[in-house]
């Protein structure tokens, strides 16, 4: 535990040596938020002010808010380039010599990082939830406060889970950028980045609710917009925990299979 602890530590040193970038990231994503909630003011705009599927504009804008905010911490797209490109280029090796968990290592790395990007966004919108407060609708019963970072550190281990599974198919594929293209698209339909799925039809969001993606952002962001019955979160939570279960175990028989086949030389 020890070494995660230090590794944890020497990755913030290093993020925090290249903030700017965070800071300039997140500021692209608030401009992404602030696009969103400006196609939605019109639209409820034209709907002169009624609901639209139990949303109105001030819980839109809460919900948006709050993805944003979640998605800083658990999107993590660039780790899985990274570990597809070590097995592609060969780079592995220096890192399976070391005394430490190969996935351990960069899941602690991605952790210093997604908490420095939290960080970062609840910093960015912490004057709009102080200054309209009294219109943010967020509904998170008090009992289950307490076990929203659970989910949300759950959200992040599966979006980890996601990107490490895929990078690992170019132990038999050149390539895996297109894999990765459409991992993007479907989890920014299926997780909620894009439109609440609630919105969706009843079959499609049934559909979304025994995949995994559902449960990287969107989950998590109804829970504090919209609350969730104590049914409902801990059926979420149950999902949650079994498909990093399954993801995890895939991950395993894949790993042993694909270096079986590494050379040391590149995939």
């Amino acid at each position: 535990m020890r070494k995660y602890v230090q590794v944890l530590k020497l990755n913030l040193q290093t993020s925090l040596a290249y903030k700017g970038n965070f800071i300039f990231t997140s500021l692209m994503d608030v401009f992404r938020v602030i696009a969103e909630i400006a196609f939605w003011k019109v639209l409820f705009d034209n709907a002169q002010g009624r609901k639209i599927n139990g949303y109105n504009f001030n819980s839109i804008i809460t919900y948006y808010i709050f993805m944003f905010i979640i998605a800083s911490f658990t999107n993590v797209g660039s780790i899985g380039y990274k570990v597809a490109n070590e097995i592609k280029d060969g780079a592995l090796n220096n890192l399976l010599v070391r005394p430490i968990h190969y996935f351990g290592y960069y899941f602690t790395e991605t952790l210093s990082q997604k908490l420095l990007n939290l960080l970062i966004a609840l910093l960015m919108f912490i004057p709009v939830i102080v200054f309209r407060f009294g219109d943010l609708q967020a509904e998170i019963p008090a009992a289950q406060f307490c076990l929203l970072p659970v989910v949300v550190l759950c959200s992040l281990i599966l979006s980890f889970l996601i990107n490490i599974l895929i990078s690992l198919f170019v132990f038999w594929m050149t390539e895996v950028a297109s894999l990765f293209l459409l991992k993007d698209i479907l989890l920014d339909l299926a997780s909620g980045r894009v439109f609440p799925l609630d919105l969706f039809p009843g079959p499609l969001l049934n559909a979304f609710s025994v995949l995994p993606f559902m449960y990287c952002t969107y989950f998590p962001a109804v829970m504090i917009t919209k609350g969730l019955s104590a049914e409902a979160l801990y059926r979420g939570l149950w999902i949650q925990l079994v498909w990093i279960l399954v993801l995890y175990g895939l991950i395993k028989i894949i790993w042993r299979m694909g270096l079986k086949k590494y050379t040391g030389t590149g995939a």
